[in-house]
């Protein structure tokens, strides 16, 4: 995994999954209660149902994601979702920006934001970490690849479950979310960068894009889903 030309899937796979979690998922999953107490809510209704909420619409935003994936493409639903994100940590910032005079149409943006952050995340990211994780790799490296992924998600876990109360409690929303959102766009050019899109890609030609330095070599072509590729005598 280490050595090339899967060096570069390495880094691909790690960093995707170390990007998963540090911009800022278990955060949000964590502590939506005191983040929405932070916006002024109050009320053990209205503090545990808000979150429950926003984890319904999450769901959704699931399956939307997986309805679209093999007609859109990997790359454009994970770059969509981060890019939801980057817009839902600015929405964040600009309520937050107005201090603690939470209140009406403000803690409505704010739970828009929180909304947002949360779908983009599952249409994105949620929904295809562990596609990539898959297909990433030749057979022979893709259980290992698949535990280096696991092994960064959870230590990136464990930064964000350590300091997010204190980045809240020093910083303000505001600048807890100018952290996350500067996260979420180095995740989408981490993204846009290294991630290839394996769409119609049959799981032993991936191979091929790594050893061709990320790019698919000249001749190969993706196949519409459902078909196969044809073959010739000689194959």
């Amino acid at each position: 995994m280490l050595r090339r030309p899967f060096l570069r899937a390495t880094v691909f796979v790690v960093g995707l999954g170390f990007f998963v979690q540090i911009t800022g998922i278990n955060a949000i999953v964590y502590y939506s209660p005191r983040i929405f107490e932070a916006m002024g809510v109050h009320g053990n209704a209205a503090l545990l149902g808000l979150p429950a909420l926003v984890q319904v619409a999450a769901l959704m935003a699931v399956f939307v994601s997986l309805g679209l994936v093999d007609r859109l493409g990997r790359r454009p639903i994970l770059l969509t979702g981060i890019a939801i994100m980057v817009l839902a940590n600015a929405l964040l910032v600009a309520v937050f920006s107005f201090g603690s005079d939470f209140g009406g149409a403000l803690t409505v943006l704010g739970f828009l934001g929180l909304l947002l952050f949360t779908v983009g995340f599952t249409f994105g990211f949620g929904a295809l970490v562990w596609v990539y994780a898959g297909e990433s790799f030749p057979a022979r490296l893709r259980s290992l690849g698949s535990s280096a992924m696991l092994t960064s998600d959870l230590v990136a876990n464990v930064i964000v479950a350590a300091v997010f109360l204190t980045l809240l409690t020093q910083l303000g929303g505001v600048g807890t979310f100018v952290v996350f959102g500067l996260l979420a766009v180095a995740a989408f050019v981490f993204v846009f960068k290294l991630a290839p899109e394996t769409k119609g890609r049959p799981l032993e030609d991936i191979r091929h894009f790594w050893e061709n330095g990320g790019k698919w070599p000249a001749g190969t072509a993706a196949v519409a889903p459902g078909t196969s590729r044809p073959t010739t005598g000689a194959e």
